[in-house]
């Protein structure tokens, strides 16, 4: 008989979409997919940032699971965010040409 394992307070947490291993999990790597696609689509440089700090998480799961799942955050901020920041300064700046071409 085996004793299931409850989490302790002091037992790092994991990074959304990521699993035991430091990968991907399936829902994971599906909505990684599609955000990464919505962010290449409509700002680029949230995409770039966002693979940034996956790649820099990847080495730090084993010897820093919590410097690690930090990272992983910011690049689901980066790349959810990201573009939605994008989409609002390029209607920012179409607004404001079309205010002063008329």
């Amino acid at each position: 008989m085996t004793i299931p394992v409850i989490p302790t307070a002091f037992e790092p947490r994991r990074a959304p979409g990521i699993g035991p291993d430091g990968t991907y999990t399936l829902g994971g790597q599906i909505v990684a997919f599609l955000l990464g696609l919505y962010a290449m689509v409509v700002f680029f440089p949230a995409l770039i940032m966002a693979a940034l700090l996956y790649t820099w998480a990847e080495g730090r799961f084993e010897r820093d699971p919590a410097g690690a799942r930090t990272r992983v955050i910011w690049s689901w901020v980066c790349v959810s965010a990201g573009p939605i920041v994008g989409l609002a300064v390029a209607l920012l700046v179409y607004g404001i040409v079309r205010l002063v071409t008329g």
